[in-house]
């Protein structure tokens, strides 16, 4: 294991950033807390490689987070130097969700590893340092509580260890992708990387776990405002909603409601603190209250499916074009395995293409390869170029 360098204040983080800023690289990783112990998402390190040694960067012990770190974080957009990450998706959207901060030259160990099409799916990267380095890594810290302070000797050990292989990693696979001629393909998922941006302001935040639930149309609104009580509950006490009122239970009232305080107080699974004023109250009030179902949201936010709003001939037309590309898809398959056919013409892909055509829903390299087999098989690909 390599020097660690454990980091709590604002200079010791300015000093280091500095250091990094004159790097061409750095492998990087974060820990956070995404509704597990707390409400919200709370940063709770940051791990850096420089290539000899690793920098743990505590920030909770700093009075401002946000503006110590901010050295660190124009590191993060300064273009000169490259990020390597190991699936990066949600520390990218953290950082722009917390922070506003949005990473520039990203390089993905997992994008570079998917388009080898080895495998259909996201590789962790305890399973890609075994398959590609031969050695095991200790991942017993990975539902460590990130928050708890002190961090153990195994946490920091656990926290270097997500970082210390990066570099060997995106070399190794750097090599086979250009031995593949597909370099330029991972350059551009990776600069696709720099424009994820977290989804701010749902307009209605429980729909999700309402079609999971399969709450009808008659106990949304019931669902929608005990999903409400209960995210405010949650916030007060700094507590994830999951610890006031389970998802189960959350359908189980919705459908069946508490109306009386007798039914409240011999209630299951519920917070302490909803049994309490004022919220009691409110929860009975959401029970035995004549519910206004939701507003219509405005024409802007409506995101009906594009082939729900074709009928007649138009919804002809679409079928002919997912017709098409469903033969596209067997013929990629044929030609390139299943594996990079799914990645071409995933399920989403293929609905985004027949409303927007290829040139607007997939990369160069996507079309390139489609453009390719259609040409093989003599498939009209001129026809999904365009939209709809």
């Amino acid at each position: 294991m390599p020097t660690i360098h454990y980091l709590t204040t604002a200079d010791a983080i300015a000093t280091a950033a500095a250091h990094f800023a004159t790097l061409p690289r750095i492998g990087i990783d974060l820990e956070f807390d995404d509704m597990r112990h707390r409400y919200g998402r709370h940063l709770a390190l940051i791990q850096v490689f420089d290539g000899t040694e690793v920098y743990l960067i505590d920030p909770l012990p700093l009075p401002d987070m946000a503006a110590d770190l901010e050295p660190l974080f124009a590191v993060l957009r300064d273009p000169a130097v490259a990020k390597v990450f190991h699936s990066c998706k949600s520390d990218i959207l953290l950082l722009d969700e917390v922070f506003s901060v949005n990473c520039r030259t990203i390089v993905d160990t997992s994008v570079q590893f998917t388009l080898l099409a080895a495998e259909d799916n996201n590789i962790s990267l305890g399973r890609l340092i075994q398959a590609e380095l031969g050695f095991e890594v200790d991942k017993g810290e990975q539902k460590s509580n990130w928050l708890k302070r002190p961090l153990t000797e195994a946490q920091k050990e656990y926290a270097a260890n997500d970082v210390l292989y990066l570099f060997e990693l995106t070399d190794r696979l750097s090599a086979r992708l250009t031995e593949l001629d597909r370099a330029d393909w991972a350059a551009q998922e990776n600069l696709a990387l720099e424009a994820v941006r977290y989804g701010r302001d749902d307009p209605r935040p429980w729909s999700r776990n309402a079609a999971k639930y399969k709450i009808s149309a008659q106990e949304m609104p019931m669902f929608r405002e005990l999903f409400m009580l209960r995210d405010t509950v949650a916030r007060q006490l700094d507590r994830p909603p999951y610890h006031v009122l389970s998802n189960d239970r959350l359908a189980e009232l919705a459908r069946n409601p508490l109306e009386t305080a007798l039914q409240l107080r011999t209630a299951n699974g519920l917070h302490p603190e909803l049994k309490r004023s004022p919220y009691a109250e409110q929860l009975l009030a959401i029970g035995t209250t004549d519910l206004e179902p939701d507003a219509p949201l405005p024409p802007e936010q409506r995101k009906f499916p594009f082939r729900r709003r074709l009928n007649g001939p138009a919804a002809a037309r679409a079928d002919a074009r997912e017709a098409l590309l469903m033969a596209l898809k067997s013929h990629l398959t044929t030609d390139h395995g299943s594996t990079m056919a799914n990645m071409v013409l995933s399920n989403r892909l293929i609905a985004d293409i027949i409303e927007l055509g290829t040139e607007a829903a997939l990369r160069p390299w996507q079309q390139q390869l489609l453009k390719g087999s259609a040409e093989k098989h003599g498939e009209d690909y001129a026809s999904i170029e365009q939209p709809f």
